[in-house]
C-alpha cells in the first residue's frame, strides 16, 4: 500500500475511510452543514412570524401543531440536500489530494452549483 499525505491526513488506499475523512474533515462538511441549517432555520422562523403577525386570523384558523415539527425538520432536510449530498458525490481523492466539490459529471452542474453555493 502506498500512502499519501495531504494536509496532515494520510491516505492509505482505504477508499471508504479516506473518502469520509476527506469529505468530513478536510471538506468541512459538518461546519457547512450546520451553518446552512441555521440559515434555513432563520428563514422558517421569519416566515412563521410573518404569517402569524400579518395574517393573524388565517394563522389562528389554519395553523396546526404538526407544522411546528415540520418547521424544525425542514432546515436539516434542506441542509442535507444542499450540502451533504452534493459534497458526497463531488469530493474525491486524486493523487493523494482531497478535491472538495471539484469532481462534477458535467460543466452545467458545476455552473449551477457555483451559483447556488453563493447563496448558501
Amino acid at each position: 500500500m502506498k500512502g499519501y499525505v495531504s494536509h496532515q491526513h494520510t491516505y492509505d488506499d482505504r477508499h471508504i475511510l479516506d473518502d469520509r475523512n476527506c469529505l468530513v474533515f478536510e471538506g468541512v462538511a459538518l461546519t457547512t452543514f450546520g451553518s446552512t441549517a441555521a440559515k434555513f432555520g432563520l428563514v422558517v422562523i421569519t416566515l412563521e412570524r410573518y404569517f402569524k403577525i400579518v395574517h393573524a386570523i388565517a394563522h389562528r384558523k389554519h395553523y396546526r401543531n404538526w407544522m411546528t415539527s415540520a418547521g424544525v425538520a425542514l432546515p436539516w432536510i434542506g441542509s442535507t440536500a444542499c450540502v451533504v449530498f452534493p459534497g458526497m458525490f463531488t469530493t474525491r481523492i486524486v493523487n493523494g489530494e482531497c478535491l472538495k466539490h471539484s469532481v462534477w459529471p458535467n460543466e452545467a452542474k458545476a455552473f449551477v452549483s457555483m451559483h447556488l453555493s453563493s447563496f448558501l
